[in-house]
C-alpha cells in the first residue's frame, strides 16, 4: 500500500494550534511553499501573522545596518523645528541688535558743529565783477574765503550749551521742514550718556516707537543668519575641493601642523558668504533705523525693501559694488572672521596654552583677544551701518518723495551731509560729535537766615552750572565705539558658558 503524507496533528486542549510533519520542516518545501503548512487547515484572519518583518523597523535603528532615507514628513518637520528655535534665538537677542545700531548711527554734534554741516560754498563769481584795489582789501577778501570753506569744528566760545530735557536727553536743533515745522514727530530725543541698555529704554518708552520697535529687522535677521549657516560651508567645501588634498588633514584648524591653507580658505568663504549677502544686510539696517510711524514708515517689508533700494538707488549692481556698500562689507568680511578663527592658533601656538590641559586659562585668553578684537571689528560695523543708511538717490536725501516710496524718515537723528567714504566718516566722527551732554549741577542755597553779615541773597531760582563735558576727541571716540561694551558682555557670557559646558558646546554663542 502506497504511503501518503500524514496529515498535520492537532492538539485536543490547542484546536487552532496545528503541528506540521517533519517533511515540511526541509528547505526545499519551504522555499518552494511557504504556506504549505496553513494550506489543510487555514488558520483564522485574526490569528494570521503578517507576511511582512515585524523587526524591520527595528533594523534600521541598529549601528550597522544602512540608514533609511527620511521621508517628507520628518523633513518638513524637522525644518519647522529648527525655524521656531532659530526665529525663537533671534528674537532673545534682537532688542540688543537694535539698540546697538540705533546708537551706533546715531548723530550727536559737538557744540558749535551743527550749523555748518551740509554748508555749501556760494557760486565762483566772477574775476571783472570783484574790484581789489590794495593789499588789505585782498587780505580780507581771501580770510572771508578761508573762513566760509574752514569746517569749523571747534565750538565758539559764546555759544551757549546746548540744552538738554529734564530727563537728560538732547534737544534737537531745528530742522526746516515744509510739513511738520522744525520738530519733526519721527526723530527720537538724543540718547547720549549711558550705552546699548539707555537706548532700548529709550525706544521702549518713546510714544513714536514702543517696545515692539525692538523686534525690528527680526525676520530678515532670521533669513539672513539661516542663508550664511548655509552659503558659508558651501563656499570652503568648494574651496577645498580645488586644492590639492595634501594641503590639508581630517583634524581641527587648532591642532593641523600647517594652518595657513586652511585659515585663508575659511576666510575667504566668510568674505565671499559676507559679499553675496550684503543686500540683506542693508536692507535689515535700513529695516531697524527707519521709523516706525505708519504714516513716515518708507520700507513696508523685507521684500518691499530691497526692491525699492534697487529701483531708486541705481540697480542691483549698485546694491553690490557701490563703494560705500562694497568697501565696508569686504572689510568687515575679512577681518571679523581672521580675528575670530585665529585667536585659538595664537594661544596655542604662540602662548602655548591648550585647551585640554589649561581650559580656564585658555577662556580666559579668549577673552582678552577677543575684547581686543572688537577694538578694530566695532569701529568698521559703525561705518558700514552709517553709510549703509546714506541714500544713493538725490530726492531720498533731500528728505522729498519720489521714485516708487516715501521719503526716507530715520528715528534717530543722522548726519545732515552724507559721507564720502570709510576714511572720511572716520574723521568726521571723531570730530563733529560728542559722547557726553552738558550736566547739570545744581548749587545748594545757603542755609543762612537773611541779614546776616556775610551772607549771600536768598533768591527763589535755583542757580545752575553747566559744566561741558566731552569736546575733546575722546567725545567722537565714544561714538565711534558705541555697542563695546554689548560685545565685552557677550565675550563674558561665552567664557562662563564655556566653563560649564565645555568650549565646543558653547562656541555657538561666540557671534552672539
Amino acid at each position: 500500500m502506497d504511503s501518503q503524507p500524514s496529515a498535520p496533528r492537532t492538539h485536543p486542549l490547542r484546536p487552532y494550534s496545528v503541528s506540521p510533519s517533519l517533511d515540511q520542516w526541509s528547505a526545499d518545501s519551504l522555499t518552494a511553499n511557504p504556506t504549505a503548512s496553513t494550506s489543510a487547515h487555514p488558520v483564522p484572519p485574526s490569528l494570521r501573522i503578517p507576511a511582512t518583518n515585524r523587526y524591520e523597523s527595528s533594523v534600521g535603528e541598529l549601528p550597522d545596518a544602512a540608514p533609511a532615507l527620511p521621508n517628507a514628513g520628518s523633513m518638513l518637520r524637522a525644518f519647522v523645528t529648527s525655524s521656531l528655535l532659530s526665529f525663537t534665538g533671534v528674537a532673545m537677542v534682537q532688542p540688543f541688535e537694535v539698540g546697538k545700531t540705533l546708537a551706533q548711527v546715531q548723530w550727536v554734534p559737538r557744540e558749535g558743529v551743527e550749523p555748518f554741516i551740509g554748508f555749501e560754498m556760494p557760486e565762483e563769481v566772477d574775476e571783472e565783477l570783484v574790484e581789489i584795489e590794495d593789499e588789505n582789501e585782498a587780505e580780507a577778501y581771501f580770510e572771508d574765503l578761508h573762513n566760509a570753506a574752514a569746517p569749523s569744528f571747534k565750538p565758539p566760545t559764546q555759544l551757549p550749551p546746548r540744552p538738554t530735557s529734564p530727563s537728560g536727553y538732547l534737544q534737537r536743533a531745528g530742522v526746516n521742514d515744509e510739513v511738520f515745522g522744525t520738530r519733526p514727530e519721527w526723530i527720537m530725543p538724543i540718547v547720549v550718556q549711558g550705552g546699548v541698555w539707555d537706548m532700548i529704554k529709550a525706544v521702549g518708552r518713546w510714544k513714536g516707537e514702543g517696545w515692539a520697535s525692538l523686534w525690528k529687522g527680526q525676520l530678515t535677521t532670521c533669513v539672513l543668519d539661516a542663508l550664511s549657516t548655509t552659503v558659508q560651508p558651501f563656499f570652503l567645501s568648494l574651496s577645498v575641493a580645488l586644492v590639492p588634498a595634501s594641503s590639508f588633514t581630517a583634524l581641527p584648524l587648532i591642532y593641523s601642523p600647517k594652518p595657513g591653507p586652511l585659515l585663508l580658505l575659511s576666510t575667504l568663504s566668510h568674505t565671499l558668504a559676507t559679499l553675496l549677502l550684503s543686500p540683506l544686510d542693508l536692507v535689515r539696517t535700513r529695516l531697524i533705523v527707519q521709523s516706525a510711524q505708519p504714516q513716515h514708515r518708507k520700507y513696508k517689508n523685507p521684500i518691499n525693501a530691497l526692491r525699492t533700494i534697487i529701483e531708486e538707488e541705481g540697480g542691483l549692481w549698485n546694491t553690490y559694488f557701490h563703494p560705500n556698500l562694497f568697501f565696508p562689507a569686504l572689510l568687515e568680511g575679512i577681518l571679523r572672521p581672521l580675528i575670530h578663527l585665529s585667536t585659538p592658533l595664537i594661544i596655542s601656538r604662540y602662548l602655548h596654552i591648550e585647551p585640554e590641559t589649561s581650559p580656564v586659562t585658555f577662556g580666559l585668553a579668549e577673552l582678552v583677544l577677543g575684547t581686543a578684537g572688537l577694538l578694530v571689528t566695532i569701529p568698521i560695523e559703525t561705518v558700514r551701518k552709517r553709510l549703509q543708511i546714506q541714500s544713493r538717490a538725490a530726492f531720498v536725501r533731500a528728505g522729498r518723495a519720489g521714485g516708487v516710496g516715501r521719503p526716507w524718515r530715520t528715528c534717530v537723528e543722522t548726519r545732515p551731509a552724507p559721507y564720502a567714504g570709510i576714511v572720511e566718516a572716520v574723521y568726521r566722527i571723531l570730530t563733529e560729535e560728542t559722547g557726553k551732554i552738558p550736566r547739570r549741577r545744581r548749587r545748594r542755597r545757603s542755609s543762612a537766615a537773611p541779614g546776616t553779615p556775610g551772607a549771600p541773597p536768598m533768591t527763589n531760582e535755583e542757580k545752575e552750572d553747566l559744566a561741558t563735558a566731552g569736546l575733546g576727541a575722546s567725545g567722537g571716540l565714544r561714538q565711534l565705539y558705541r555697542g563695546f561694551g554689548m560685545g565685552v558682555g557677550a565675550n563674558i557670557v561665552v567664557f562662563l558658558l564655556g566653563l560649564v559646558a565645555g568650549g565646543e558646546e558653547a562656541s555657538g554663542w561666540a557671534e552672539m
